[in-house]
């Protein structure tokens, strides 16, 4: 028979089972079991799920030995079987409890050329055990082979990937209350000869679950119930394989107590009869449809670490359960070794095509190419360029990866080319896929693979290249298989797209059809397009965070406007409210004046109220201004001027006003004191300059600037001019006073000119020496 490499017996023994002599006390055997199973699965040696599976195959059983010689066997069932049987394990020899083997095999049969893996499959399933003992001629115990190490050693993932659940599953699926007591689902287990127990609860008792106030309810109240009848409905039912089903917790399942668990309570030496289920019980309860393939369970139960899932219609009705091995108990026997004969014949077709030279290789001078691998260097190139062209001319991320993976497929003739991208937690995402009609798509699968995190990211990371021929033959883990499987993948070329250290994803090509010698030429390509990926991917990274940074500039930018603008609404508002109050102020003082008939009190009412309408007009015109810090101070004077020759109406009918102002803007710190001067100044020459009317008669107010941010006032005029013996700097007018003063805050300097008439010159510098001369 062809499979004999495949299904050599000698690949599924496990030579170290566990034996103990007939004197051993049950709960030393016990004892043992347990210490076995924890002693091989601490977290912090990352051993693969397959390893876990076996050891805990291994600890599932005991042989009860004479010196090596069997006399029988002790496993789960038979403690599960005696713990509910409520007898005191510490005083009951093994031997009195074990079973007597009702098969073995013998070392001369497995080196037997008849004899093969399903011959012990076989054995399993007629007398339906889980543990065949292998002895030698002496009848001494050298090793046993369970359903555990036949799952490890027969490749059936593309059988098992198009297995529905419901061809797999084992029917019967007991149901206790949540609240049950740990010993009565021993009695369970032992009375309907299963291995576990699916606990459930009313909605309304979770919480009184979650709260651990419930006390055990007597096994009377269990509710078992089989499922035999409900799985009928999906016996003829068709199926599609998805590789990513969506997981459901069945309706009031709250969790699975598996052997394990209560023989762990029982090593303990614990009571059972007082433990509540719920306490032990292994949660959530993970579902599938009973339209998911085989395979697809397998895997979901590597990656949640479990050893069984149910089988549920929607969710609701209880079908089935599955766990790592038991669809070797139910698939059919001759579809199991017709896939593993068809495995091996297209192993052994392709290692025999593999090491056959190309017929034109031998026609061609050694150290010369060939016409064809010209062609492929040039076809080679080409692909390079395109890429690399379609990367200078493109910021489109997508359109790029596409671009490649199609013209990967298409140069490689493979079935499909994908690019992975990794989370931070090692799954991941197929983010592009070109894949030949036929083939089932896995654009957009997510894969969270716990083998490749603890055996292969470091590796890659450090650029590591993965060229597969076959998954079957290249030593890669179960699981790693389990998911290639997944989606029809027999040879695979992977290379790694790095960001520096950072393993960004997988440039990968896989053959589906069958297996595939990849060339050097293919592997170099990959190589050389995974750099150019990765360039792609950093300059659009790049293009995006610009884009991002430009987006977050411009919101600021909006943000910032926005605010200005309450800003400068705000400031008008309060301009405006300023020069409402000053104007209130100004009639406040007109109103005064109307109580007294002094001249001298007069006037000083009327230059007060000139005072502060100068001071309000700066304000009125800040708020008439689009530029809140500035105002336009040519138009500031002409209003201040009639104002002025408004209030002083009788002694200037006969004046005439000349105003020479550049267009000159100044702040509100400058232009406040400066309109006070000539509000000073101003009214000065009508009081005073000119006791005679006369149409010749005239004030002059010159403004300019000088460069350097300074500016040259002039008011003057040409009436009989300023007294001669009085001192302008020193004198009692308060008006004199404060051109005085405003003149030093303005860090300025004033001279007087009475040659003609009377002249006052003024130079002066903005404050905050931020004048602007237009």
């Amino acid at each position: 028979m062809p499979t004999k490499g495949l299904l050599s017996l000698e690949s599924v023994i496990d030579r170290r089972p566990l034996t103990v002599s007939p004197d051993t006390l049950v709960i030393d055997a016990i004892a043992m079991m347990g210490k076995a199973k924890s002693s091989c699965v601490l977290p912090s040696l990352k051993i693969p799920p397959e390893a876990v599976l076996m050891s805990e195959a291994r600890a599932s059983s005991v042989f009860v030995v004479d010196g090596l010689h069997l006399l029988g066997v002790f496993t789960h069932t038979d403690a599960i079987r005696i713990i509910a049987s409520e007898i005191n394990l510490a005083e009951v020899k093994i031997a009195s409890v074990m079973t007597q083997p009702s098969i073995a095999l013998t070392e001369s049969d497995i080196e037997s050329d008849t004899e093969n893996i399903f011959t012990a499959l076989l054995i399993l399933r007629q007398h339906q055990i889980r543990h065949l003992p292998v002895v030698d001629v002496q009848k001494q115990v050298v090793g046993v082979i369970t359903l555990e190490s036949i799952r490890q050693a027969l490749p059936l993932d593309e059988l098992i990937k198009s297995q529905p659940l419901i061809e797999a599953m084992t029917a019967s699926v007991i149901q206790a209350p949540a609240t049950a007591s740990a010993l009565s689902l021993a009695q369970l287990m032992a009375e309907h000869q299963v291995n576990c127990v699916v606990l459930t609860e009313e909605t309304s008792e979770l919480s009184s679950i979650q709260d651990s106030k419930l006390q055990p309810k007597p096994l009377s109240e269990a509710n078992v119930q089989t499922s035999k009848s409900a799985s009928h409905r999906y016996a003829n039912e068709t199926q599609n394989v998805r590789p990513t089903p969506t997981l459901t917790i069945p309706l009031n399942a709250v969790g699975i107590v598996i052997e394990r668990d209560i023989i762990d309570l029982q090593a303990l030496s614990l009571d059972l009869s007082q433990i509540q289920a719920f306490r032990v019980m292994n949660a959530p309860v993970l579902s599938l449809s009973p339209s998911d393939s085989v395979l697809v369970a397998l895997w979901e139960m590597q990656q949640h670490q479990v050893q069984r899932v149910v089988v549920s219609d929607n969710g609701r009705d209880l079908l089935g359960i599955v766990t790592q091995t038991s669809f070797l108990q139910t698939l059919d026997l001759t579809q199991i070794s017709t896939a593993v004969e068809r495995l091996q014949q297209s192993i052994t077709q392709f290692e025999a095509e593999s090491s056959v030279p190309p017929h034109n290789e031998t026609l061609e001078p050694q150290g010369q190419e060939s016409p064809a691998e010209l062609l492929e260097q040039l076809e080679r190139n080409r692909l390079l360029t395109t890429i690399a062209l379609r990367i200078h001319q493109s910021l489109n991320l997508d359109e790029i990866l596409n671009t490649a993976v199609a013209e990967v497929r298409q140069f490689l003739q493979t079935d499909r080319v994908i690019i992975y991208r990794f989370n931070p937690d090692l799954s991941g995402t197929v983010v592009v896929e070109s894949v030949a009609e036929g083939w089932q798509p896995a654009l957009s699968s997510t894969i969270h693979d716990n083998c490749f995190g603890k055996n292969y990211a470091q590796s890659y990371k450090k650029g590591r290249i993965q060229v597969t021929e076959d998954i079957y033959t290249a030593g890669l883990t179960q699981c790693h298989i389990d998911i290639l499987a997944l989606y029809d993948i027999r040879g695979s070329l992977v290379v790694p797209i790095l960001q520096g250290e950072h393993l960004w994803g997988l440039l990968c090509a896989y053959h589906c059809s069958g297996p595939r010698r990849w060339r050097e030429f293919e592997i170099d390509l990959l190589k050389q397009l995974s750099t150019q990926v990765a360039i792609a991917i950093q300059q659009s990274e790049l293009y995006q965070q610009v884009q991002a940074e430009l987006a977050e500039r411009k919101r600021a930018e909006e943000q910032l406007k926005a605010s200005l603008k309450e800003k400068e609404v705000l400031l008008k508002e309060i301009h405006h409210r300023v020069k409402n109050n000053l104007q209130i102020i100004s009639s406040l003082l007109k109103l005064q004046s109307a109580y007294t008939k002094e001249e001298q009190v007069l006037g000083m009412f009327k230059d007060s109220q000139n005072r502060i309408r100068s001071m309000a007009l700066i304000h009125e015109k800040l708020y008439q201004s689009k530029d809140l810090s500035r105002i336009d101070f040519a138009e500031y004077i002409h209003d201040l001027a009639r104002n002025l020759l408004r209030s002083y109406k009788a002694s200037s009918q006969a004046i005439t006003l000349k105003t020479t102002v550049n267009k000159i803007t100044l702040n509100i710190d400058t232009a406040i004191p400066c309109g006070l001067i000539i509000n000073e100044l101003m009214s000065n020459s009508l009081k005073h300059a000119f006791p005679t009317p006369s149409e010749d008669n005239e004030i002059c107010i010159n403004i300019y600037s000088s460069g350097n941010h300074q500016f040259i006032l002039s008011v003057s005029d040409n009436g009989i001019g300023f007294p001669t013996d009085l001192d302008f700097r020193n004198t009692e007018s308060l008006g004199l006073e404060l051109v005085c003063t405003l003149t030093e805050q303005l860090d300025g300097t004033i001279e007087l000119d009475s040659s003609k008439g009377t002249s006052f010159n003024i130079t002066f510098s903005e404050i905050g020496n931020i004048g602007r001369h237009k």
